[in-house]
């Protein structure tokens, strides 16, 4: 991601603190603004950084720098009160706490909505999805920012914290034997730049083309690094937007004159603005470069939803489909063999269909086989996932590590059978984060 150049104003104290967070690393610092100390002993890039006084701030920097990043919490608001006054958008005040790390500026618009501000950020809340997204995101901050600044080595610990916490289960690095358990190993120790290119949804379309054909992909309709760079002009009525860097960071869009932009826009910055990877620990993500792409629109014939057919694969053989209906609704999750006959493999937090005998097999489901396994191929665990419509089959994606492996299953035995298929390869060196 391009870093940002901003202003940084606060004490020698809060500004230390602020450099000694290893968030910090995602701006790039063109000088310090103070009223109360002309020089501060902080070099960055090889050389002192230069101290104004905020009174003598030319009013043509605001053209220049993307934002300012406010570290003094007993000055702020007298601070951000400045700022205002010099015209400078909201957006760029950016606070900072040493023990909070990102914090909200809000205020309140002339519609009476409100309007929060985090880390160059701007929300608009008005109803309680929005509040919850708003929330949701400022949580997702404040856990990458404490791994981010924690010991790698403290980072078992932390997932077995956190696997006991979701599952109920102990989870011992010295001793995995359940599917579930094995894919924690997998997030630390299995996280190979080669893994960073197929979870990105952008990169991973090269290796189709390589694998099996480019005539499997969904067709591409743009990409780029920002939501403002996108010219909606040149889109077709209907399409999709995701990130290529994570999961559940989509829009369909129905219809490209109605939808709201501005909630889009703000869904996202803060998307692109998160590394994913460091929300589970899940390090394969974190290399990944943050784009926006936009796909076809896909539907098969009158279906509200298209059916997803997800492979689970172990040492390049797929052994289960996970099949994915009433996404939309009430979203199922009914798992067959490679003979399409229903398993007794049911997950707690997703249910199974009540007539699994009923969901036909999807009319290429032998060539999908295929295919998973060419895809597969070298990998000790990989889910391919693929749609059929209109007759015709397309890739959906890989995802190395399912859920994150923080589920359960209702289905006894299943998480033992599994984990028995998943052989842990050799450990690689984790990611620079």
């Amino acid at each position: 991601m391009k870093k940002k150049k901003v202003l940084v104003h606060g004490t020698p104290d809060s500004l230390k603190k602020f450099f000694s967070d290893a968030i910090s690393f995602d701006y790039e610092v063109a000088a310090i603004l103070s009223e109360s100390f002309e020089k501060i002993s902080i070099v960055r890039g090889g050389k002192e950084l230069e101290v104004i006084p905020s009174q003598s701030l030319p009013k043509f920097i605001q053209r220049i720098i993307e934002a300012v990043i406010i570290t003094d919490s007993n000055a702020r608001d007298a601070v951000v009160n400045f700022f205002l006054k010099q015209g400078f958008n909201p957006r760029k005040l950016i606070l900072w706490h040493e023990t909070e790390g990102w914090v909200k500026l809000e205020i309140q618009g002339s519609d009476n909505m409100r309007v929060a501000y985090v880390n160059g950020l701007e929300f608009h809340i008005q109803n309680e999805a929005d509040e919850k997204f708003f929330n949701s995101t400022l949580g997702r901050f404040k856990t990458i920012r404490a791994y981010r600044n924690t010991d790698p080595k403290l980072y078992p610990s932390i997932l077995a914290q956190d696997f006991q916490r979701r599952t109920g289960k102990p989870l011992n690095f010295a001793n995995l034997k359940t599917y579930t358990e094995k894919m924690q190993w997998l997030k630390l120790y299995d996280a190979t730049p080669l893994k960073s290119r197929l979870a990105d949804k952008f990169l991973v379309r090269s290796w189709v083309m390589e694998k099996i054909g480019a005539q499997y992909l969904i067709p591409l309709l743009g990409v780029w690094d920002s939501f403002d760079d996108i010219d909606f002009n040149a889109l077709p009525e209907r399409f999709v937007l995701k990130c290529n860097h994570g999961s559940m960071m989509n829009v369909v869009v129905r219809d490209k004159h109605s939808f709201d932009k501005q909630l889009a826009r703000e869904r996202f910055n803060a998307w692109l603005a998160q590394d994913f990877g460091l929300r589970f620990l899940e390090l394969h993500y974190t290399r990944i470069n943050r784009k926006i792409i936009a796909e076809k629109f896909m539907q098969d014939g009158d279906a509200p939803d298209l059916t997803d057919y997800k492979f689970l694969c172990f040492n390049g053989k797929p052994v289960v489909i996970q099949c994915t209906t009433e996404r939309s609704t009430h979203l199922k999750l009914t798992y067959f063999d490679m003979n399409w006959k229903p398993t007794h493999i049911e997950r707690n937090d997703h249910p199974r269909s009540e007539h699994p005998e009923q969901i036909p097999p999807p009319k290429n489901f032998e060539l999908m086989k295929e295919l998973a396994a060419k895809l597969a191929e070298g990998f000790a665990h990989v889910r391919v996932n693929f749609y059929e419509i209109g007759g015709r089959v397309y890739f959906g994606e890989m995802t190395f590590t399912p859920g994150a492996g923080l589920f359960s299953f209702k289905s006894e035995g299943t998480d033992e059978y599994l984990g028995s298929l998943l052989t842990l390869p050799k450990a690689s060196p984790l990611p620079r984060i």
